[in-house]
This record gives C-alpha cells, structure tokens and sequence, in this order.
C-alpha cells in the first residue's frame, strides 16, 4: 500500500504540473475553479456517502486517508480538468470527445472498486450501478459548472 502512496504523489505531482499545459485553451481562472469545484464535490459527495448513509466504510488507518485524500484533491479533479480541456479544443473529433469520456467513466468506476480490492474502503451496500450514477453526477455538475464559468468569462471579455 505504501507503493501505491507513491504513485499517487508522483501522479499527483505530474498532474498539477501538467495543468499548466492547458492554458492554451482554458483561461487560469477557468483552470482553478473547475479543480476546486471538483475536488470540493467530491468531498461533499464522499461524505454523504461514507459518513452519513455509510454505503461506503473507509479504512481508519493514516495510509489509506493520505492516498483517498490525495485522489481526491489532486488526481480525480486533474483527470477531470484534462477532459474539460478536450471538450474546449477544437483540435479533436466528437468522436474522441465520447470516447474520452467513456474512459473516464470507466476509470473512475474501476478505481473505487480498485480501492475496495485493496482495503482502502468497503463496499456495504454499493453496486456498480450506484458508482455509476455518482460519476455521472460528478461529471455532470463539472461539465454544468464548466459551461456556465464559460459563458461568465465571455460575457465579461476576460
């Protein structure tokens, strides 16, 4: 488990430093409120689900807390940026646009049911389909988020 500690810092770290390439397309402001919005929903989300309904038991030890921690600050919201990056290029294909998000789909669902594979937390009453349909909540709202940020930033010329 310490191993996958370190590869989540060195993924985080290459994810933070890899947002800067995204300037291109996303103004800064754009770029910071769309990683904070996604990682404070996905604190609300995680705790309405572990905390208050305890679908989700999580580990209390400190190493799996720093590495939920750590996806939820910095990879899930960076993964996250990077496809919001892909939906505001004009450089790809809607083709690639469906099949980025389909992947991002399906790693975020495989990697919940990674973490309860390797007892970072434990599944009380969760199916797939619950994982499912919080992703496409969390998708939806960054993609609801995103939108409106945008059209914010037009309609002030920024």
């Amino acid at each position: 488990m310490f191993a996958y500690l370190i590869i989540s810092i060195m993924l985080s770290v290459i994810l933070i430093f890899s947002s800067f390439f995204t300037r291109k397309v996303l103004h800064p402001y754009e770029t910071g409120m769309n990683w904070l919005f996604t990682s404070s929903l996905l604190f609300i989300c995680s705790n309405i689900i572990d905390l208050n309904q305890k679908w989700i038991e999580v580990s209390h030890a400190q190493l799996p807390f720093w590495i939920l921690t750590l996806n939820r600050l910095f990879i899930i919201p960076g993964l996250t940026l990077w496809l919001l990056f892909l939906y505001s290029s004009k450089n790809f294909r809607p083709i690639f646009k469906v099949l980025s998000t389909s992947f991002w789909f399906v790693l975020m669902v495989e990697l919940q049911f990674y973490h309860d594979s390797i007892g970072l937390i434990h599944f009380r009453q969760w199916t797939i389909y619950f994982s499912i349909l919080e992703w496409f909540i969390i998708w939806l709202l960054s993609f609801a988020y995103w939108t409106f940020f945008r059209l914010l930033l037009r309609k002030e010329a920024v």
